[in-house]
């Protein structure tokens, strides 16, 4: 039997009565430290700060994130470990959307309206389970791939019931450790066992890693007609079209992932990169801009973000006059980007170079000057390389 005394919990939930009566629950369950959030802003610093055993997140979290970008994010940057647990809080309009993030799925969900019972239920078989997976997950956190197979094997003869979460960790640990013919084999085996969308996503994977191209194309195109939330394999179809040369293909591909999760920043990111790769700089430009607003309170909040949107302005400059609009976008993303800028040569050096075509582009030849200037002041001090010495001779200085 689980003790939730000695566990420590975080509840994320932006509505004030759900928050009162779920953290009601946690406490009469035994839990003693539980910590609170309203946003996935918010979160982010707890976990960020903090080890909890529990994650109890609500899936939509109003404005900003929702809790399946919240679980991606801290996935994706390790600020939770593996031997937490992760249980999502959803409507029934959810579901499907949880379940189709394959990737980063929660350890369970539950939907509203839920009895303290059943939530109690849940997070006891919850638990239990990942006690039970306790050094498969240890050897994970380590990225210690062989040993969380030996692990996984044997908690497979120790426990049936949990062959397949184990053997969906054992193929997942042999991509990593590219033996990618015995990843193939188990999603295979597992696939014609179950028929689980994961198996399936698996399996397309290894083909793309096998450089088997039309095989994985094919797969990924099955499972998102099975499940049109299935986004993860959007993103992994396009890596596919990318391989193929068939940009524009997979640029369709992205634009219509992010239909269904307009939310998630490094997709914004991908989407906004492979459009500078095309020219087509208008749709660089907006997909920079909304990851330029989901980087604020984001672990992935990184210069390239900003330097690609004030790229995409400065090149959609080249073709046509700019919009009032994109012309205050650019001088505010400039603002954001000085922090970054402050302490990064190469960042300051690539700002002030953006500064200067963007004026010359606009034929503001004084605020090119100026910016030559200041770009020439940070060299002196070492806070910028050598300016581009054609800008020199354009603007006659």
């Amino acid at each position: 039997m689980i003790d939730f005394s000695s566990k420590k919990a975080i509840l994320i939930e932006d509505m004030a009565e759900a928050r009162i009566l779920q953290k009601k629950m946690l406490t009469d369950f035994g839990f003693k430290s539980i910590d609170v959030a309203m946003k996935a802003e918010s979160a982010i610093e707890l976990l960020r700060n903090n080890s909890y055993d529990l994650i109890l997140s609500d899936y939509n979290l109003g404005n900003g994130k929702d809790g399946q970008q919240l679980l991606e994010e801290v996935r994706h940057s390790s600020l939770i470990p593996n031997t937490s647990t992760y249980l999502m809080v959803t409507a029934e309009t959810s579901i499907e959307m949880v379940m189709g993030a394959v990737e980063y799925q929660p350890d369970g969900y539950i939907t509203k309206p839920f009895s303290q019972a059943l939530l109690q239920r849940r997070l006891l078989k919850l638990l239990e389970n990942k006690e039970k997976l306790k050094k498969v997950n240890q050897a994970l956190d380590k990225n210690e791939y062989t040993q969380a197979i030996d692990e996984s094997k044997a908690v497979m003869k120790k426990y049936p019931f949990l062959a397949g979460k184990c053997n969906r960790v054992i193929g997942d640990c042999y991509i990593h450790l590219e033996n990618y013919p015995l990843a193939k084999k188990i999603y295979s085996q597992e696939f014609k066992k179950q028929k689980m969308p994961w198996s399936l996503f698996g399996l397309a994977k290894t083909h793309l890693l096998m450089k088997e191209y039309s095989v994985a194309e094919t797969k990924l195109k099955q499972l998102m007609l099975d499940n049109k939330f299935f986004i993860t394999a959007y993103d992994w179809l396009a890596k596919c079209l990318i391989e193929q040369n068939r940009q524009t293909e997979a640029q369709s591909v992205l634009i219509d992932a992010i239909e269904r999760s307009p939310k998630s920043i490094l997709r914004q990111i991908e989407l906004g990169k492979l459009s500078l790769d095309l020219q087509d700089f208008l749709l660089a430009e907006m997909s920079f801009r909304r990851a330029v607003f989901l980087a604020k309170h984001s672990c992935f909040n990184s210069p390239e973000i900003y330097l690609n949107h004030l790229k995409s302005i400065v090149g959609l400059s080249t073709k046509e006059e700019l919009l009032a609009r994109q012309k205050d976008s650019f001088k505010s993303t400039l603002k954001k980007v000085d922090v970054f800028s402050e302490e990064n040569v190469e960042v300051n050096t690539s700002v002030h170079d953006l500064k200067v075509q963007f004026y010359l582009n606009q034929n503001d030849t004084v605020s090119a000057k100026d910016s030559f200037i200041l770009w020439n002041e940070d060299y002196n001090n070492g806070k910028a390389t050598q300016p581009n010495s054609e800008y020199k001779e354009r603007l006659s200085l």
